[in-house]
């Protein structure tokens, strides 16, 4: 996780040594415009914005992933 004043970051990796695949961003200061949450891809494109988390997460329902302990 990174932690600026204004921005709170998430990251997803693929493995430890990678790059992030995506990052889940909560911008506060765009809650009342584009939405505060934002998913963005590994090339840096948007791929769901809004206000509420449950909603833009819902763009990993069509991914496969698998949970590792």
């Amino acid at each position: 996780m990174v932690g600026h004043r204004d921005v709170a970051e998430f990251a997803v990796f693929r493995r430890h040594g990678d790059a992030p695949l995506y990052r889940i961003e909560k911008r506060p200061a765009l809650r009342l415009k584009q939405g505060q949450w934002a998913v963005i891809s590994e090339g840096g494109h948007v791929l769901k914005r809004g206000r509420d988390l449950d909603q833009v997460l819902k763009v990993f329902d069509a991914r496969r992933f698998t949970v590792v302990e």
